[in-house]
């Protein structure tokens, strides 16, 4: 598909980067239309229960927001030496966080979530001093 398409149909999780999630940003090649942006990034999050974050991390470019589809998301925020803990539990609960926010998270129980980040630019990210 080029860019010159008027739309684009397909499937999060047959057109995401391997292993990633992420299906819209500037991380997918141009050829691919659509799907090359670089105001948005669009990520399907697929989590079986108890899969972790190996490690906080942080986007250092981009404003994330993420909706719980299912399951059940626990988020730890890194923030100022403390750790502060939210859980999405119900479809529809979200969580937004702009840059330089260090984070980890943990499915609670088969779980997908719908996350978007903007702008769409080359990551830099850094993770939480031990």
């Amino acid at each position: 598909m080029g860019d010159r398409e008027p739309f684009y149909f397909g499937n999060a999780k047959a057109d995401q980067v391997p292993g990633t999630g992420w299906f819209v940003g500037q991380f997918i090649p141009a050829e691919f239309g659509l799907r090359h942006q670089t105001d948005v990034e669009l990520k399907w999050g697929v989590h079986p229960d108890g899969e972790k974050r190996p490690r906080p991390w942080a986007n250092q470019n981009g404003t994330t927001i993420s909706v719980l589809i299912e399951g059940s998301l626990k988020i730890t925020f890194h923030v100022d030496g403390a750790q502060q803990e939210v859980t999405l539990r119900t479809k529809g609960d979200y969580v937004a966080f702009g840059p330089e926010v260090v984070h980890s998270w943990e499915a609670v129980g088969d779980t997908i979530v719908l996350s978007v980040r903007f702008p769409s630019v080359e990551v830099g990210s850094r993770t939480a001093l031990a």
